[in-house]
């Protein structure tokens, strides 16, 4: 019994609303205020009431036990109890209910439960003691059972679920409240615009009532409502589609033809699937623009004038040529400008601000250039070597208890065995894939985050890991054959093997170490299946947009970036300070950059010149000084991420094969796409009819692995993937050889 108790609280304690907040969700933090308090209504030593107070004690609850129905009255007053468990295994005990909570006008406010006779049930399929009870506000029964441990239960299930539900409702009815009396104008849409709720400022500022907008679009409620900016309004549209908030000013006609700017905050809503729901748009009204003669005034201050002649300062004319641009240029422009007439208005125009980051003076440079260095040599004298202690074991464990409530499907116990097996270099990602249905980065990527305590490096609780963790993933495209969210999840189990590796692991902080990973994971997110010469090549919006450089690598770090910032529930750098996140930014787009196969060559000479070619510095495991640190570090992460993004060669047979079908696939459409468009054909060999697979990996591994992993295990010592890697190149020499020998006309293998 006891245990039963133990484990269950256990279990259950990690999901406590306190434990998986995210600042995101305001409902949830209001939630955090709660503590349960029960009330049990049964008489003394009754055992079931006993049963219910052991279990209420051992989860920690807050619980009363009213002995009779006279002194009900006050605890309901003084307590507040947020669940009543009442006796109701008698006509008598029923009807004494069913007066008093008639008389409760405030129910709703409380979840009833009724214990009820199991054998007086079974004995009858309907009970006539049930309806009048639920008449009265009851919504739940309890078959008598004496046992702790099912009365534990019962308590967890109405916390996680009806009493949740209820504070939800209360927090609700609060929020609507504010809403409606909020100055500013709020619609709620559905993802496809029909309008489901306005405030009243909204109908005050449209001059319409309610009932004329819900279930219309903002732009057809009334033919006179149109927009003055329709390009703002179309570009706000297709960035909220992409699940991405707007911030922005636009202008639109009142019902009486009035024009109104707004100075406008559009959020996605997200559903728990990630999928965009509801959109909120927020509109303040920012009046017309500037009255030049007011800021006139104000700039004169003091200026005389003599008949009719006015005395202007010069400062007056700059502000009249500022507000009559405003008259002709675009709203954004024209809020800009306003930013500039404010500046002007002020009485401390000369008073300088002082900005670090525009410090020229070289002894002032220098101080802070020094003192950086030093913290940062602080961190790495401080590190140790990572080990798994009670506290990474116990919250893995919270994490297996709370990955049903937080969204996810319930983890299967293979799942939980496989995943036990992260940081062996045969973990078998293909079968992780399969039993997560094609879900296995979000699995995967939380506990290994756990083991390098990426929570606390980073300040967040485990919900809003674990939702950064969904997005990203549900923005891999699952009809990739290899660039998926299987594939980062691959790179980010790779990283963290070399993480670990006694080469690694006291040179690299845990700020680089958790940096490290997040890159990993995003490193290929919203990938199209198709290479950069293929999006050059056909003029591809990503490509115009980021010049021809680095298109994909640039196009992932920065969306994996705005996927962040678009909601604070799953923005994972939210509780960071300035500095901290622009060294994790920093980090993240250097990682994700190198990446690039173009610049393979590159990186890899800089990491034989920087650090093959200083042995003595890391061969006796001591770390790097001065100002060789970053530069150090930096060339050893680039290379890491570089060794697991192609790291398939270098994987145990069975997995090898797989990741080169599914390599070769991706090409082969990429080339049928490119025939198909009459667009140069990037890669000739992977034309599936004429493809032969073991050919194109020997090529691969004698261009980018072979001598790659030679240079790393020089570095790191790694033994068991060298000889994968030379046990892989003899098999495709093998298959080769049989596809030339067997079928010379062959175009494919079996594998």
């Amino acid at each position: 019994m006891g245990s039963y108790l133990s484990r269950s609280t256990k279990a259950f304690e990690s999901n406590r609303f306190s434990k998986t907040d995210s600042e995101g969700n305001i409902f949830t933090r209001a939630l955090t205020r709660q503590t349960m308090s029960i009330l049990l209504i049964f008489g003394k030593d009754d055992k079931q009431g006993l049963a219910f107070l052991q279990a209420a004690k051992q989860a920690k609850y807050k619980c009363s036990v009213a002995k009779s129905m006279d002194s009900l009255a006050s605890y309901l007053a003084e307590q507040a109890p947020n669940v009543i468990i009442a006796d109701a295994r008698e006509t008598e005990k029923v009807e004494n209910l069913c007066k008093i909570f008639d008389l409760i006008s405030n129910k709703e406010d409380f979840v009833l439960v009724a214990v009820r006779d199991s054998v007086k049930a079974e004995s009858s399929l309907v009970d006539p003691n049930m309806l009048p009870l639920i008449k009265v506000g009851f919504t739940r029964q309890f078959m008598q059972n004496f046992d702790p441990g099912a009365c534990l239960a019962e308590l967890h299930f109405i916390e996680h679920g009806e009493l949740q539900n209820r504070f939800r409702f209360q927090m609700a009815r609060s929020f609507i409240t504010a809403v409606e009396n909020s100055n500013d104008s709020i619609e709620i849409t559905t993802r496809r615009n029909n309008i489901v709720y306005v405030n009243s400022a909204f109908e005050q500022l449209f001059g319409c009532q309610r009932k004329d907008a819900i279930g219309k679009t903002f732009l057809t409620m009334n033919t006179s409502i149109q927009e003055i900016d329709k390009s703002v309004i179309d570009s706000m549209k297709a960035q909220m589609r992409q699940g991405i908030s707007w911030k922005g000013i636009y202008s639109t006609f009142t019902k009486d033809g009035k024009t109104v700017t707004h100075r406008c905050n559009a959020i996605p809503i997200l559903g728990p699937t990630g999928r965009i729901e509801n959109f909120v748009v927020i509109r303040k009204d920012i009046g017309a623009k500037p009255n030049v003669n007011v800021i006139r005034r104000i700039s004169l201050s003091g200026g005389k004038t003599r008949g009719n002649l006015t005395i202007e300062a010069p400062m007056t004319k700059v502000i009249q040529a500022i507000a009559e641009i405003q008259e002709t240029c675009s709203p954004s422009v024209a809020e800009s400008l306003n930013k500039v007439l404010e500046m002007l208005g002020t009485t401390e125009l000369y008073i300088p601000t002082i900005k670090f980051d525009d410090v020229n003076n070289e002894m002032t440079n220098e101080l802070l250039q020094g003192l950086m260095k030093r913290r940062t040599m602080k961190r790495y004298l401080q590190h140790s070597s990572h080990t798994v202690d009670d506290e990474d074991v116990l919250a893995y464990e919270k994490y297996l208890a709370s990955i049903s409530l937080l969204g996810a499907n319930k983890m299967s116990p293979k799942v939980q065995d496989l995943l036990e097996q992260e940081d062996r270099w045969d973990f078998n990602i293909i079968e992780l894939e399969k039993l997560t249905d094609q879900k296995p980065l979000q699995y995967l990527a939380v506990k290994i985050c756990v083991k390098y305590k990426v929570m606390e490096v980073l300040k967040i609780d485990l919900l809003t890991l674990f939702q950064w963790f969904r997005m990203i993933e549900l923005h891999y495209s699952v009809s990739n054959p290899y660039h998926s969210s299987t594939h980062a999840g691959d790179v980010m189990q790779a990283s963290s093997y070399f993480l670990n590796l006694d080469c690694i692991k006291n040179i690299l902080s845990p700020d680089e170490k958790v940096a490290v990973l997040l890159a990993a994971a995003v490193h290929d997110v919203d990938h199209p299946g198709k290479t950069n010469s293929y999006l050059i090549n056909s003029n591809s919006p990503l490509a115009l947009l980021y010049n021809d450089l680095s298109v994909l690598e640039s196009h992932h770090v920065s969306f994996a970036f705005r996927l962040t910032h678009q909601d604070s529930r799953i923005n994972i750098f939210k509780n960071l300070t300035k500095e901290d996140y622009k060294n994790f930014r920093q980090q993240i787009i250097d990682l994700v950059l190198a990446t690039e196969m173009s610049k393979h060559m590159e990186h890899m000479s800089r990491f034989m010149h920087t650090i093959i070619d200083q042995p003595n510095e890391h061969a006796s495991s001591q770390l790097p000084t001065g100002s060789d640190v970053s530069e150090s570090n930096t060339v050893i992460k680039r290379m890491l991420i570089k060794c697991s993004d192609i790291s398939n060669s270098a994987r145990p047979r069975h997995l090898a094969i797989v990741w080169a079908e599914r390599i070769a696939e991706e090409y082969f459409r990429q080339t049928d796409d490119e025939k198909a468009q009459g667009l140069p054909v990037v890669m000739p060999h992977f034309d599936r009819q004429l493809c032969k697979i073991p050919k194109t990996q020997l090529s691969f591994m004698g261009l980018f692995i072979n001598d790659m992993f030679e240079v790393w295990h020089t570095f790191c010592k790694i033994p068991e993937l060298i000889g994968n890697i030379r046990s892989n190149y003899e098999y495709w020499k093998a298959q080769d050889q049989k596809l030339q020998r067997d079928s010379p006309k062959s175009s494919s293998v079996s594998l």
